[in-house]
């Protein structure tokens, strides 16, 4: 049985390969305001992802890390195939073939109540989960995979890959 507030086993495609996504239930992606209202930290704090976006560690965060903890995180922080993957709110969808845009549209008629178009091209439409939460792009993005099939529908992440060692500089 999971404890409360760790984050599901979860996936992600990369063409038509799963790849398999582990939960870091160590590390928070937040909001840096939240960081500094939560933990009374400084800038400082954990390390920049982007430039409202830090990362955090539990430890970093200390009794804060009650209130940041949630099965819905708005940007679930994962491990896959040795970097740090952060998800976040959004899912892009590729599709050129016209049979499939129809089929993308009608999916898209259905699930209204779960996502909005932030914006669409000849090719590429961009969703946003109504619940503002990476689990549910990641959720939507495998849904319209496996249904839909379109050339590439994906969740937006942050990688953050391991510098290389001493090694790697010479």
């Amino acid at each position: 049985m999971a404890k409360k507030g760790a984050l599901a086993p979860m996936y992600y495609y990369a063409g038509k390969e799963k790849i398999e996504l582990t939960p870091a239930d160590d590390l928070f992606a937040v909001e840096s305001e939240d960081v500094r209202s939560v933990a009374e930290a400084s800038q400082s704090f954990g390390s920049a992802l982007t430039d409202g976006l830090r990362l955090v560690t539990k430890d970093e965060l200390g009794d804060a890390v009650n209130e940041l903890s949630s099965t819905r995180p708005k940007y679930p922080v994962y491990r896959s195939n040795g970097a740090i993957v952060v998800a976040l709110p959004e899912v892009r969808v590729e599709e050129s073939r016209k049979a499939h845009r129809a089929k993308l549209d009608k999916w898209l008629a259905q699930h209204g109540d779960e996502v909005t178009m932030v914006s669409r091209d000849d090719d590429r439409v961009v969703l946003k989960p109504v619940s503002g939460s990476g689990v549910d792009a990641l959720r939507i993005a495998n849904e319209l995979t496996k249904e839909v099939s379109p050339e590439m529908a994906q969740a937006r992440f942050i990688r953050v890959i391991p510098r290389p060692g001493p090694r790697g500089h010479g």
